[in-house]
């Protein structure tokens, strides 16, 4: 009943911008809210809300940042999340308020409603971009992509995963295939990086354009919300065919276990798809098992790899 209290102190903790404050030195209470412009009883008392949730700590009458404010709360860091905590912000807590509605006209296999100005552009796919890369360096380590040449990343944003992989894969190629508007958007990050020769852009709807060729491995990073399951079927046998001997389909995203009870920020980012009106939502660790095995995959495995991400992948072992 209180958790949203929570999510709250959070946010107000990256709208007043504390972590950057609290940075490099330890404050009272009184030296932020006169900072901060805040009547100091309140300020304390918020700043103690912060430390009872694991955001700032308290020594004597000083607080300072937690390792893991410091970490990925202060901006300028390189993966700071203030960004995507702030998007969180503006973007899904008001919808959630509206859970019941959204249950009540949700329809499968229906069009996304989502406004392009509300989760397109430069901007709000940058604010994303940063635990994408996160998850993409805990991708490259958990799976050992050393004996494949190319990746072709479906669906693959601002490219933050291929940029990741190659980074840590120095012979790696990838191919990052999105709308023209994301690719856009991925082209400038995949510059910034140096890897213009590496990673190539390709723009597409695969619901009705071709899809590139010439891969040895393929990634389906969150994408599978994003089409119904008939859609997602023709798509893995389409990719199956394109795929050399030895290649390899990787499902990577909040994959929910055969319980359907957990992970639980799984099962309740399933409530966010309904919420935007997704055509799908998450599916089980067994159901995406029997799409790979439909398609002709084998040897399929699944394992968390970045709480909680989990990978799903299956081989191509016939010619």
């Amino acid at each position: 009943m209180t958790a949203y209290q929570q999510s709250r102190v959070l946010f107000t903790l990256i709208e007043l911008k504390i972590p950057k404050l609290l940075s490099n030195r330890a404050l009272t209470s009184k030296e932020i809210a006169q900072k901060k412009k805040i009547e100091p009883i309140a300020m304390e008392r918020f700043l103690s809300a912060a430390v009872s949730i694991g955001l700032l700590k308290k020594i004597d009458n000083s607080f300072s940042n937690s390792e893991i404010t410091q970490e990925f709360l202060v901006k300028g860091k390189e993966f700071y999340l203030g960004g995507q905590i702030e998007r969180q912000r503006k973007r899904s807590f008001s919808v959630w308020n509206n859970l019941t509605k959204h249950l009540k006209n949700w329809k499968y296999g229906g069009e996304k409603s989502l406004p392009q100005t509300d989760d397109q552009g430069y901007e709000a796919m940058a604010e994303q971009h940063k635990l994408a890369l996160l998850q993409g360096f805990a991708l490259a380590k958990a799976f050992n992509f050393s004996k494949y040449k190319r990746i072709l990343d479906l669906g693959g944003g601002t490219g933050a995963t291929s940029i990741a992989l190659c980074k840590t894969y120095p012979h790696l190629e990838s191919i990052v295939y999105d709308l023209p508007e994301n690719t856009m958007i991925a082209q400038k990050f995949i510059e910034e990086n140096e890897l213009s020769k590496r990673i190539k852009v390709f723009n597409g709807d695969f619901k009705k354009d071709a899809l590139p060729e010439n891969f040895d491995a393929v990634l389906l990073a969150n994408f599978m919300s994003v089409a119904d399951a008939e859609e997602n079927q023709k798509l893995l046998t389409k990719l199956y065919q394109k795929l050399p001997k030895g290649g390899v389909c990787i499902l990577s995203g909040w994959i929910i276990d055969n319980s359907g009870l957990a992970p639980k920020i799984s099962v309740l980012f399933c409530l966010e798809d309904i919420c935007w009106n997704a055509p799908d939502v998450e599916r089980s660790e067994q159901v995406y098992t029997n799409w790979l095995e439909k398609a002709g995959f084998e040897n399929i495995n699944c394992e968390t790899y970045f709480e909680p991400t989990k990978m799903l992948y299956g081989l191509k072992n016939k010619d």
